[in-house]
C-alpha cells in the first residue's frame, strides 16, 4: 500500500515533464512527390535539412528542403494586440505584413509586430499602405484552399500566394460566422469584362442556386441585388436594388466592400471606396439566411478574388473618397493619404510620435492620428523588387499577410531568416499557418493550385 501512495503522489510531477515532450506546433508535410506525413516540426540540423518528428517515428529525421512543397502547421495564435489601429503593408513582391505604424520616412516604413519585433522596411519595396481601425477579423484570407467549397469541375478554382482563381464557370464558397452588422470586404480581378456573382449569407454551401441567399450579380458596369428565400415549403425571390457602375467598365481590378446590418435590412456597396448604392431589403427576416459566403464564375470570363476580410459594423457608413479634392491636388508634391472620413491630403510625410504623423502641405503644416488615416499612397517615385535566392521560403501569417525571406534558422518557437525588404528578422513560429518551400520552381506550382491567368 505504501509503494502506491508514493507512485500516486510521483504522477502530478510526472505529467508536466510527459507534456514537454511534444512541441507546441503540430504540422502536416506536403512533399514534391504529392506524399504527405503528420508530426512536429523540431528546427534544422547543421545541414540545413529539416528535423521531424512523428508518432511512428522512432527519433527524428532529416528531410532536404529542396523535396518539400510546404509545411502546414496546426495550434498557433492570433495575437491582437489592445491597439489603435492595425496597419496593412503591401509590398512590391506581393507580400503583405500586418502591425502598427511606428515610423515613416523617406528611405523606410516601420512596423511594430507581435510577431517579428520591428521590421524596417525600405519604401522603395513598398507599394501601399492601408491603416485599418482596431476591429477584430471575423475572417480574413484567403489561408488555406482545403476550408473552401468547390461546385463544378474540381479544378475550376485554384489558389495561389492567397488568391482565389477560377479557370470555368464555377462557384467556390466558405462558411464564416458573420456578425449581425458586419463589413465584408474583397479584391476582385477580371479580364474581357467582369462577370461574377457573389452570394451573401447563403443556407448551403453545396449549391450556386441555395435557397436562402442575398445573390449580387455584376455584369460588366450593371449591378443587381437579388434576394431569395425559402420559408416552410414556399418561397420567392426579388430585386432588392441595382447600380450602373461606370468604372466597372473601365478597369480590371476594384475593391468591393459590403456594409450590412441584417436585422434592418441595410446592404450598402462601395467600390474603391466610394459608396455606389445604398439598399434596403423591406423585409430582412424573411427566409433563414445562412452563414456561406461564395464567388460564382462564368465559363470564359477567369475571376481572381483576394485580401477577402470580415469584421464587425458599428452602423455608421463610411463617407465618400473625395475624388474632386483628388484632381484639385493631383498636381501637387508628396504622398496621397486618404482619411477615413473620405477626405485627401497630399503632403510630405514626416516623423510619428504618440501614434500621431507630422504632415508637410503646400498649405501648412498638420498632424494627423494614424487611426484617422484609411491609406497612404507609397507607390511614387522607383520601385524594385527584392532578387529572387535560393532558399527562399513563403511564410503565411494566421491572422492573413504573408512574407518571404531566406530561411536561416529554425527551431520549436521561432525561425529566422534575411530579406533585401527588411534586413535580419527573427520571428515567433506560432504566428504561421503555413510555409511554403522552393516557391521559384514553376514545376512546383501547380501542385499549389496555380492556373495561367
Amino acid at each position: 500500500m505504501k509503494k502506491l501512495i508514493v507512485l500516486l503522489a510521483l504522477l502530478p510531477c510526472l505529467a508536466p515533464a510527459q507534456e514537454e515532450i511534444e512541441p507546441e506546433l503540430a504540422g502536416t508535410l506536403k512533399f514534391a512527390n504529392r506524399d504527405r506525413i503528420s508530426g512536429y516540426p523540431k528546427g534544422l540540423d547543421a545541414e540545413g535539412h529539416l528535423k521531424w518528428q512523428a508518432s511512428f517515428l522512432k527519433e527524428p529525421i532529416s528531410i532536404r528542403p529542396s523535396t518539400i512543397l510546404e509545411m502546414r502547421l496546426e495550434g498557433g495564435q492570433r495575437v491582437a494586440p489592445d491597439v489603435a489601429h492595425h496597419a496593412l503593408l503591401t509590398l512590391t513582391n506581393g507580400d503583405t505584413l500586418r502591425g502598427q505604424l511606428d515610423a515613416l520616412d523617406e528611405e523606410h516604413v516601420t512596423l511594430k509586430t507581435w510577431y517579428g519585433g520591428n521590421l524596417k522596411i525600405k519604401r522603395t519595396m513598398a507599394s501601399n499602405l492601408e491603416i485599418l481601425r482596431n476591429e477584430r477579423a471575423v475572417y480574413s484570407g484567403p489561408v488555406d484552399f482545403e476550408s473552401w467549397n468547390i461546385k463544378g469541375e474540381p479544378d475550376s478554382w485554384s489558389m495561389n500566394t492567397g488568391v482565389l482563381t477560377s479557370s470555368k464557370g464555377a462557384g467556390i464558397a466558405r462558411e464564416i460566422d458573420f456578425p449581425d452588422k458586419c463589413r465584408i470586404g474583397f479584391d476582385v480581378s477580371w479580364r474581357s469584362g467582369l462577370r461574377l456573382r457573389v452570394l451573401l449569407f447563403s443556407d448551403d454551401g453545396d449549391d450556386t442556386q441555395p435557397d436562402n441567399c442575398y445573390d449580387l450579380v455584376c455584369q460588366r458596369r450593371f449591378v443587381y441585388l437579388r434576394k431569395r428565400w425559402m420559408t416552410r415549403g414556399s418561397g420567392g425571390s426579388r430585386i432588392v436594388g441595382q447600380a450602373n457602375i461606370e468604372s466597372l467598365a473601365t478597369k480590371e481590378k476594384a475593391r468591393f466592400d459590403f456594409y450590412i446590418d441584417r436585422t434592418v435590412g441595410t446592404i450598402a456597396l462601395y467600390i474603391d471606396g466610394a459608396q455606389a448604392q445604398v439598399w434596403t431589403d423591406q423585409d430582412p427576416k424573411v427566409g433563414k439566411l445562412g452563414n456561406w459566403l461564395h464567388f460564382i464564375s462564368e465559363d470564359f470570363f477567369p475571376i481572381q478574388v483576394s485580401r477577402i476580410r470580415v469584421s464587425p459594423w458599428k452602423g455608421d457608413l463610411p463617407e465618400n473618397v473625395n475624388t474632386a479634392a483628388l484632381e484639385e491636388q493631383e498636381d501637387d508634391d508628396g504622398q496621397l493619404i486618404r482619411l477615413q472620413n473620405g477626405d485627401l491630403v497630399i503632403g510630405e510625410v514626416g516623423q510619428i510620435a504618440n501614434g500621431v504623423l507630422d504632415i508637410k502641405t503646400k498649405f501648412c503644416d498638420m498632424k494627423i492620428p494614424v487611426d484617422r488615416m484609411r491609406t497612404i499612397d507609397l507607390s511614387t517615385g522607383e520601385y524594385e523588387e527584392p532578387i529572387r535566392k535560393e532558399g527562399d521560403v513563403r511564410a503565411w501569417l494566421q491572422a492573413g499577410g504573408r512574407v518571404t525571406f531566406r530561411l536561416n534558422t529554425f527551431d520549436r518557437e521561432s525561425l529566422s531568416g534575411y530579406s533585401q525588404t527588411f534586413g535580419d528578422a527573427t520571428f515567433k513560429l506560432s504566428a504561421f499557418s503555413r510555409i511554403e518551400f522552393n516557391i521559384y520552381d514553376d514545376e512546383l506550382e501547380s501542385m499549389r493550385g496555380t492556373n495561367n491567368w
